[in-house]
Order: structure tokens, then C-alpha cells, then sequence
């Protein structure tokens, strides 16, 4: 149970499961139901790209030591088994968003975000910049959301699915290709890191200005993008004339700007730090949007429910790493 566990990766489920729910409620959905419906679907996206990424991937997987220890490259689960998990997450979504949320204009959106997360997981390790091919995938999943309640997609939602286009583009383009960079570049595997001329040697991460720039102004757009709702007036940074969601957003993006410098100035020997800071991005960058959408979602939903919303961000990963790698608590691949 624990290989099925590790291989469709609960621990980040969340991400992509509140992915088109966020893009609903921007575009104003409110229905219990059909919400229930779209986190079903994003949760079915999430397996979908990481069991059908650990496929594609998997002989390439073998010849590191850092993920070798994978489910499917072990061979604790079959290709045969992984084929069907991610084949049959793919059906069921498209049944479910047949039957429950139809709109011809929202399937297709749907259908492009399955196309281009299998887009990135068939050539990642082929073709450079294909980060940016898997944050359009999830962009356009939070656009489904939006779609699925009206074909006027409200200024909000476009910024919500954005925040996702943006943090993908980090965690992916930036974070994992960054600690792969000594196997990447052994095999001549072109990513963003090694193009911009990263390299390793000597047990040592040598960063090139220019990409330490390229990280930072990515990570930049994504929190001046996430301040939007602020600073056009959708959100406020008050909630009940306290100023919560204000001095919250303010800590959140002070803190990844810290965890982007210690990502970029960690040494390769100490890959497992990296990883650790890498998980503390991903968590505290997806905090942003309930933060972001504060005030919005305690006027249209209620307190309570945005308050147990952002525990549950926060401790939904925290128990799985403990379920699934004890003390260590994060994956080191």
C-alpha cells in the first residue's frame, strides 16, 4: 500500500486538487457539490501527472541514485499497473466533468491541461523549457474551474490560475531541476538550470549570475501576481478591521525569498537541505492563495471554513511525509 502511496505522491495532492475548486470560487461558485466535483477532478490531475511522469521517466530514473528507490523503478508496482492508474485518472475526470460540470468550452480546456501535462511528461527529459508547457497545463486547469460556472472568466480567476502557472514554473523549472543538475548534465539532459550553465563539480553547485537572476525574478512576478487581489481591490488585507491577511501575505513572501536564496546557495553535498527548503517553498507558495483570497472567501464561503482550509494546507503534507518517511519526513529523491 505504501508503493501505490509513494507513487501517486498524497503528500502534494492538494496543489493541483484546489487548482480548478479556486478557480471557481474566483469566478464566483459557490455550490458545495460542484466544488466537491472539481477537487475530485484536480486530485485526479495530480495522479495523472506524476504516475504517468514516473512512467516515461522510469528508465531514466534507474540510473540515479537518488531516485532509483521509486516504486516503479524498483519494481514494487508494474509499468502494466502505473499505465492504468494514470490512464484510468484521465477517464474518470473526463466522465466526471461530463456528467457533472458540462460545458463544451470548459471540457476542451480540461482536455489541453491533460494534453499538456502529458505534453511535459513525455519529452521533460528531451526538449529544454518544458517546465513552462506542465504551468500552462495547470494554468489552464484553474481556467476549467472557472468555466464550469460561466463563460466570463472573471479577472480573479485569470489571476488565481496564474499563481499556479507561476509556482509550477518555480518548483519544477527552478527547485527540481536545480538538484538534478549533477545527473542531468552526466547524461546530457537539457533543463533550465544547465542551459543557463549550472554545473557541478567537485561536490560543489556552481550558479551563474544570470540564473541566480532568472530565479529571483520568477519568484518576484509569482508574489507581485499573488498581491494582485489586493491591490486591485478584489481582497482586502483586512478581515474584521484586523489586518490578518496583510501581515500574513508580508511573512509568507519575505520567508521565499529567504528559502529562494538558500535553495540557489545550498552546496550539492547537502542535497537533502535542499530538498527540505525546495518542500518549504512549494508549502508556504501555496499558503499565498487562501491567504491572498482572505477576506474574499471569509465574505462568500465563512471564517471557519478559510480558517480549516489553511490548517489543512498546512498539516495534510506534514502528515503524510510522517506516514510515509517516518522522521526523515521528506522524500529524497
Amino acid at each position: 500500500m505504501k508503493s501505490y502511496l509513494k507513487l501517486i505522491r498524497p503528500y502534494g495532492m492538494l496543489f493541483l486538487g484546489f487548482t480548478p475548486v479556486f478557480g471557481a470560487i474566483a469566478n464566483n461558485e459557490l455550490s458545495f457539490s460542484r466544488l466537491a466535483v472539481l477537487f475530485i477532478i484536480g486530485l485526479l490531475t495530480h495522479i495523472f501527472g506524476f504516475v504517468q511522469n514516473d512512467y516515461y521517466d522510469v528508465e531514466i530514473d534507474g540510473k540515479s541514485k537518488y531516485v532509483s528507490s521509486r516504486p516503479l523503478t524498483a519494481g514494487y508496482i508494474s509499468k502494466k499497473t502505473a499505465f492504468f492508474i494514470f490512464t484510468s485518472s484521465f477517464i474518470i475526470s473526463l466522465i466526471l466533468a461530463l456528467v457533472f460540470l458540462f460545458s463544451f468550452v470548459s471540457f476542451l480546456f480540461l482536455l489541453f491541461s491533460f494534453l499538456c501535462m502529458g505534453f511535459y511528461n513525455k519529452y521533460s527529459k528531451r526538449l529544454f523549457g518544458m517546465e513552462y508547457i506542465l504551468s500552462i497545463g495547470v494554468f489552464t486547469l484553474g481556467i476549467f474551474g472557472a468555466l464550469t460556472v460561466s463563460n466570463s472568466i472573471s479577472s480573479l480567476a485569470i489571476i488565481v490560475s496564474a499563481l499556479g502557472f507561476m509556482q509550477w514554473l518555480f518548483s519544477v523549472g527552478i527547485s527540481a531541476n536545480l538538484k538534478d543538475v549533477e545527473f542531468d548534465s552526466k547524461l546530457g539532459i537539457r533543463t533550465t538550470p544547465t542551459v543557463f550553465g549550472v554545473h557541478a563539480s567537485d561536490k560543489k553547485l556552481f550558479i551563474p549570475l544570470s540564473f541566480g537572476l532568472y530565479a529571483f525574478t520568477i519568484k518576484f512576478i509569482h508574489i507581485i501576481i499573488a498581491a494582485l487581489p489586493f491591490l486591485l481591490g478584489y481582497t482586502s488585507i483586512f478581515i474584521y478591521d484586523l489586518p490578518i491577511p496583510g501581515i500574513c501575505f508580508i511573512i509568507i513572501s519575505i520567508i521565499l525569498f529567504y528559502l529562494t536564496f538558500k535553495i540557489l546557495s545550498i552546496p550539492i553535498k547537502e542535497r537533502d537541505k535542499m530538498l527540505i527548503y525546495a518542500g518549504l517553498q512549494e508549502g508556504l507558495a501555496l499558503l499565498l492563495i487562501p491567504v491572498a483570497l482572505m477576506s474574499f472567501l471569509t465574505e462568500k464561503i465563512s471564517l471557519l471554513a478559510t480558517f480549516l482550509l489553511i490548517l489543512l494546507f498546512i498539516f495534510w503534507p506534514i502528515f503524510w511525509f510522517r506516514f510515509l518517511f517516518g522522521k526523515r519526513m521528506i522524500p529524497l529523491e
